[in-house]
């Protein structure tokens, strides 16, 4: 009884502790003095523990190792604890019985329980175990196990210091790549992303093994580590802490992901305060990434310098440059170390000379350090020298490393004093689901993506934008525009415009010429437009295409924007990029080069769809010798305009004749597109069917294509004659691709008759599971219902975050409301959907009632509001 009293004395003790020091945190005491304060908490439970167990304690001991033997203690850390014995079998049963109640304290312990031979064998064996133990605190016990345990870890064949820091450099760039090497990404895991916890534990690490110490101040006085970076280290590491503390405090838990919902609350609770232009927890997620890349700076750094050792071991490389630069064992380094102080030009020339040449050549750190010294010199006389200007352009016009070079300028600091307005974006991030970047880091993607369009492999994969590259006179000018497209974000405004006038600044400045300036700034004011026609507009309309046309002006100013816009949804979110998304886009190019190809006036709407109906027609009269027209056109009514204008010949026809041959048959009509077989990263799959009309059959449908793993992009309603009803989805795999595989395609067809059999098809599963992302960055849908002239019909149009069921249960809600769909355009942008109906009531009647409106808007909004 008196131990059961004693664990959970221990356990209040712990938890008031614990909360002691969450009301500190709050109240932003020194996030270094709550985690010493956590750790001498444990430490002492748990020396207290021991020494119950142990009355004698020769021959076992009690070591902290790994976080808890730094003293780098948060609520939810782990508890790592080494129990070293001469003999573990003469203490097993105590040992366990201490386990056991330390485990009873209801925190997550990691344990081992090892003689002095086995862990030298096991930190021979795994780098991990051996960064745990090099990490080793003495707790309580047996200290003279402690001198020979530290003799034996200290022998020069355990891990020496080359291949130690070889396996934790290894080990960080095989972690690194599990994020795609971006330590700007929006949920960030603040432990082990890019310039993470990890990363500092990297540094220090293999400083410990060098030189015995892992004091910055004792690295300073060593010259391993600079004042600044020292400064980096210190606050990186005490705001990392900080930022770890609070997210372990909310969660109640070990949690190192940053999602977006404890973003909000952490911004809120440590006193972020929303601006005119940014949001709270916009400001403190960009004290986030700022000290992020300040602590990669000094890890790469510090991983280059040992690198350079171990190199420099070997017999050295000197290439000369010219006058400033050399290279060093295939690193570039300054020839003097005061050459950017005295030349500050030299700060791009450096940047242009590793441009010039294919192989991707480092830069030595003592030439980072030098150019870090002379950052500040970059000011605007600096900006408004012609030859850096010169400098600054000829980068961009270079063969090699382009991005490579624009993505150390933006690391070093040089990028964003050189242009101040790109230096306000670096760590700006935004707050919603599309993007998955900050502005800086998808800056740098979209020109990456640009550069990548150059290359053959890209024909296959973005065949246009290929074309397109290879076609404009300058690339340069689409770099520019990459570079400015975003820029003005997190100003307030319109950031096209802002972006639009900050790149006439840099053009004048930079002497291009009239010609090339209106189209970079163009570029930059309209680099949304492309991909908001291709989305929002009927672009299979001879005239919406017209217009595009009339603004875009001239085919090169088409393939500069179709290689912008493509660049920029793929650096976005990849997962924006599909089938659809690339076949929409690719009609759009190809209507509207066939514009200025003819330099004729386009077909209005009803002579484009006359035109495709007589190619259809004569192709039909060739095939089927007995063919009613009559017949046909019956059936052409039925599919509607848009059908004509959404289809190919061979596909009008190919569909006419399954409905001819299908008549008057009460069955339904279901069929699939044929699969394309020119672009396969192109299309999407159509489903048509033809059946009678019922309530709840189009929720039902979209239940069960939804069901298929089926991703519906746009669907297409048609009311024909016998009272049924044509309906058309298109629709994507779970790859985001068409449906090509045959077992899929006729699991469709059955799955659709099937529901359609049914008198009263099941709509179970319309509403589904929300992903954690939706619930913590909701959008509150958005409705409007307004009434057409003839008072029977009305459009609605419904934005809201894009979820499973959306559509089914949009189609339900109307049902219930008594109104049903006579056509619909869905629109899926990413993680939103703007879709169009036109709805009509079931009895009739008439639906121009302004508070009849408004009900029904605010049943379809909270409706679609409930279900996240």
């Amino acid at each position: 009884m008196s131990l059961a009293v004693s664990i959970l004395a221990r356990r209040e003790t712990l938890a008031e502790a614990v909360d002691t020091l969450a009301q500190r945190y709050w109240n932003n005491e020194p996030v270094e003095d709550l985690v010493r304060g956590l750790t001498e908490t444990f430490d002492t439970l748990i020396i207290d523990l021991w020494r119950q167990h142990f009355n004698d304690t020769s021959g076992c001991a009690l070591l902290a190792v790994g976080g808890y033997g730094r003293a780098e203690l948060h609520p939810g850390s782990d508890i790592d604890i080494l129990v070293l014995a001469e003999k573990p079998q003469r203490h097993r049963e105590t040992i366990e019985a201490f386990l056991r109640d330390l485990f009873d304290l209801n925190v997550e312990v990691g344990h081992s329980v090892r003689d002095i031979k086995t862990c030298v064998k096991e930190c021979q064996r795994d780098i991990t175990v051996a960064t745990a133990l090099f990490e080793r605190r003495f707790l309580t016990g047996d200290a003279s196990l402690i001198a020979p345990l530290d003799k034996a870890l200290q022998h020069r064949k355990i891990w020496p210091v080359e291949d130690f820091f070889i396996a934790k450099r290894d080990e960080q760039v095989a972690r690194h790549r599990h994020f795609d090497n971006v330590d700007y990404n929006l949920e960030p895991n603040i432990k082990t992303s890019p310039g993470g916890l990890r990363d500092i534990h990297t540094t220090l690490w293999v400083c410990n093994r060098q030189f015995g110490t892992t004091d910055i101040e004792e690295l300073v006085r060593l010259e391993v580590l600079t004042d600044i970076e020292a400064r980096w280290l210190r606050d990186g590491m005490r705001f990392l802490w900080w930022v770890r503390y609070g997210l372990h405090t909310l969660a109640g838990r070990k949690e190192d992901q940053l999602h977006f919902a404890r973003q909000r609350e952490l911004s809120q609770r440590l006193g972020f305060m929303d601006t005119e232009s940014k949001s709270a927890v916009e400001l403190f997620m960009q004290h986030y990434y700022r000290h992020v890349m300040a602590l990669s700076e000094v890890n790469d750094i510090i991983l280059q310098y040992f690198q350079e050792d171990i190199v420099a071991k070997k017999k050295p490389t000197m290439e000369p440059l010219n006058e400033r630069f050399r290279l060093v064992n295939r690193r570039i380094d300054v020839v003097q170390p005061d050459i950017f102080l005295k030349n500050p030009s030299a700060m791009l020339e450096m940047f242009l000379l590793m441009a010039q040449r294919e192989e991707n050549i480092r830069v030595r750190v003592t030439a980072i350090r030098a150019l870090r010294d002379a950052v500040h010199l970059i000011d605007e006389e600096f900006r408004r020298n012609p030859e850096n200007c010169r400098l600054f352009l000829r980068i961009l016009k270079a063969p090699y490393t382009v991005v490579t070079q624009l993505t150390r300028m933006r690391r070093y600091g040089v990028l964003g004093r050189y242009l101040p307005a790109f230096g306000d974006i670096v760590g700006q991030m935004q707050h919603d689901l599309f993007p998955i970047y900050t502005v800086d880091a998808h800056t740098m993607m979209v020109i990456r993506n640009m550069r990548r369009f150059r290359y053959e492999h890209a024909l296959e994969t973005f065949p246009i934008a290929h074309r397109c590259v290879k076609s404009i006179p300058k690339g340069e000018l689409l770099y520019i525009a990459g570079l400015f497209h975003d820029i003005g974000k997190g100003r307030g405004g319109d950031h096209s415009e802002l972006g639009a006038e900050d790149a006439r600044v840099f053009c004048e400045q930079h002497e291009l010429n009239e010609t090339d300036s209106a189209l970079v700034c163009w570029l930059v004011k309209r680099h949304l437009y492309m991909s908001s026609v291709a989305q929002n507009r009927d672009i299979y309309d001879p005239e919406v295409v017209a217009d595009f046309a009339r603004e875009v002006k001239s085919q090169m100013r088409l393939d500069y924007l179709y290689a912008l816009t493509v660049a920029d949804i793929n650096a976005t979110n990849p997962t924006l990029w599909n089938g659809w998304r690339a076949t929409l886009m690719r009609h759009l190019y190809a209507e509207t080069r066939r514009f200025f190809q003819t330099r004729e006036e386009p077909l209005d709407r009803q002579e484009s769809i006359q035109a495709f109906q007589e190619s259809a027609l004569d192709q039909l009269e060739s095939d089927l010798p007995d063919l009613k027209v009559p017949d046909l056109q019956q059936i052409w009514q039925d599919l509607g305009d848009d059908f004509f204008l959404r289809h190919t010949t061979p596909e009008i026809v190919s569909l006419s004749k399954k409905l001819l041959e299908h008549g008057d048959n009460a069955a339904a009509l279901v069929s699939l597109s044929a699969p394309q077989t020119a672009a396969s990263d192109e299309g999407a799959t159509k489903i048509y069917v033809l059946d009678q009309d019922r309530p709840k059959t189009f929720a039902s449908l979209v239940v069960t294509l939804s069901q298929l793993g089926l991703t519906i992009v746009d669907a297409y309603i048609s009311k024909a004659s016998h009272d049924r009803y044509f309906d058309m989805f298109t629709v994507l795999d779970e790859d985001g691709t068409e449906v090509s595989d045959p077992a899929l395609r006729q699991s469709i067809v059955d799955h659709v008759k099937a529901t359609l059999e049914n008198p009263e098809p099941s709509t179970n599963g319309a509403t589904q599971r929300v992903s954690r992302q939706l619930k913590e960055l909701k959008m509150p849908a958005s409705v409007s219902l307004a009434a057409q002239e003839d008072g029977l019909t009305a459009v609605l149009n419904v934005t809201a975050s894009d979820r499973p069921g959306l559509l089914a249960n949009i189609a339900l809600v109307l049902v219930e409301l008594g109104l049903e769909i006579t056509s619909a355009r869905i629109t899926t942008l990413g993680e939103r959907v703007e879709d169009v109906f036109l709805v009509t009531r079931v009895d009739g009647a008439s639906i121009n009632d302004a508070q009849q409106c408004y009900d029904i808007e605010q049943a379809i909004r909270q409706r679609l509001d409930q279900t996240l």
